[in-house]
């Protein structure tokens, strides 16, 4: 096809100056993604359903493009723009198994408050992608939908649990699409297979109808092939009065310079490897460290770059003793509340009128049916079946999780007011993507976000040196969190830092 067509360069800008030029330019996109699957989903996994009416609706929308150009009206936002959706969001026209064989038939009465939102702005929902399973670890693995294969290289995962999301972008399956994030689940997959993931404040877009792991952490944010598109499906997805957004601590996202100079920081303590105690681990800490070493010199390299080519931007850095201990290992087993929330917001969920059509009703019947992967999920699936006392909304010990992350806010508060920055910078990932067959990918450091409730980005910064399962190396994500509520200066910053290390690489799949 023509250069306008190719994967690197569409946006959705871009194709809607295509429809302009031709309607028929609509069905044509969607044939294009749907040759793609048929030709490579089979080896990737990327996806678990094909919505069949897809080809169908983007021939309707070919009328009313006809009439949106003849009388000159601008198009809805995602306007006949073919999206991939990760299978926790209930759509009503496909089942929604958050990977789960238990699930594979789930159907909702109604849309999920995003999907409701795609669809008015034009969307064309392509697919439902596949996740970890109930999106709760970073290899993407479910019992429904298999092991997804990173595009980069095949012999590694594409992090998660939005790993299909990612993976099917990145393979050209869909132009944008759309995950969800408990811990690290929009950045990991985002940096291990070199698209955009957005996590967006806490609350800002409505998480109604999205299949639930902790009402606390999780967030629902887009991702795309860069900044400009990950900005216009937010926009959408947030809906027209920012569905769910508290007015709490609205005021640190306002605008606090009049001039263009944007002040980072570099959280050094995020740049080191984790210090290994896991004795399978130790094993392969070799590897774990000259990775560390890529990534290291990837992230550092951009941060030259941009230095170099914009002035206006301001490094800080941000020495670990000169804030509490962030390590992800310490936030984690102090902060993370998925194992006390999973069970009951799971159980509201499956038992509430959303859903019109389940064999299983609770956790508890889908760990009796057997009908999961036990080598995918994790301790927060079984935490509250084994020690419902613990492991629940009254206990002392979540009543002191979330005394833990009061503090953490404070404590990232105080540090972007000390050293007066809009944003902090460090790799996503400490390490490479890790390969199939792994349990769980270590060196992530999405936590901080996921526990302060902060606006938090991933783009590509570049990629390691070429193997032979990896043609052009495997990329390498650099993350900014922003400003609690500034989700809109956070992608101003992340659209002005792409601009320059231009670090996205389409990968060539066999």
């Amino acid at each position: 096809m023509d250069s306008p067509w190719q994967a690197e360069e569409l946006t959705i800008p871009k194709f809607h100056e295509l429809l302009r030029k031709d309607p028929s330019n609509g069905p044509r996109l969607v044939k294009k993604y749907l040759s793609a699957i048929t030709q490579h989903n089979g080896t990737l996994k990327a996806l678990i359903s094909i919505n069949s009416t897809a080809l169908e609706t983007a021939l309707q929308k070919t009328t009313t493009t006809l009439t949106y150009n003849q009388t000159n009206n601008p198009f809805p936002a995602l306007h006949s723009i073919p999206l991939i959706l990760k299978d926790n969001y209930s759509t009503t026209d496909q089942p929604t198994s958050a990977g789960v064989l238990a699930l594979q038939n789930l159907k909702t009465t109604t849309d999920s408050a995003v999907v409701a939102h795609l669809r008015a702005a034009g969307a064309i929902i392509l697919a439902k992608a596949n996740l970890h399973e109930f999106a709760l670890q970073g290899i993407t693995r479910s019992s429904l939908g298999g092991q997804t294969l990173n595009p980069h290289d095949k012999t590694r995962t594409p992090g998660g649990s939005s790993g299909g999301t990612a993976a099917a972008l990145a393979a050209g399956f869909g132009l944008v699409g759309c995950g969800t994030d408990t811990m690290n689940s929009l950045r990991s997959p985002a940096s291990a297979c070199g698209v955009v993931g957005f996590r967006p404040s806490t609350g800002r877009v409505s998480c109604v109808g999205i299949v639930p792991v902790s009402r606390t952490q999780d967030a629902a944010g887009p991702m795309a092939g860069c900044v400009g598109d990950v900005r216009i499906l937010y926009g959408v997805m947030k809906g027209p009065d920012g569905d769910g957004i508290s007015s709490l601590g609205v005021d640190e996202g306002l605008p606090r310079r009049e001039d263009r100079q944007v002040r980072i920081g570099i959280l050094e303590a995020y740049f080191q490897p984790e210090i290994c105690t896991d004795e399978s681990e130790s094993e392969a800490e070799a590897e774990y460290l000259a990775e560390n070493e890529i990534v290291q010199d990837v992230i550092r390299s951009s941060l030259d770059s941009i230095q170099e080519h914009d002035a206006d931007i301001i490094f800080v850095p941000i020495a670990p003793s000169s804030h509490p201990d962030w390590s992800p290992e310490t936030l984690f087993a102090n902060g993370d509340t998925q194992a006390f929330e999973f069970k009951h917001y799971l159980d509201e969920f499956l038992q509430s009128p959303l859903v019109s059509s389940i064999p299983h009703r609770s956790l508890e019947s889908i760990a009796q049916s057997g009908e999961f992967d036990p080598h995918a999920v994790t301790h927060v699936f079984s935490a509250a079946l084994e020690d419902p006392e613990r492991f629940s909304l009254t206990s002392e010990a979540y009543r002191s999780r979330l005394e833990y992350i009061a503090a953490l806010k404070e404590s990232v508060a105080e540090c972007f007011d000390r050293y007066d920055i809009d944003a902090l910078v460090y790799p996503h990932q400490r390490r490479l993507p890790v390969k199939i067959g792994a349990k769980k990918q270590s060196g992530r450091n999405g936590v901080l976000a996921a526990l302060t409730g902060r606006p938090a980005i991933c783009i590509p910064a570049g990629r390691s040196p070429k193997t032979a399962s990896a043609a052009l190396g495997v990329p390498v994500g650099l993350e900014l969190i922003g400003r609690r509520w500034g989700d809109d200066e956070l992608l101003d910053i992340a659209e002005r830092v792409e601009g320059i290390i231009k670090g996205r690489v389409v990968p060539v799949i066999h």
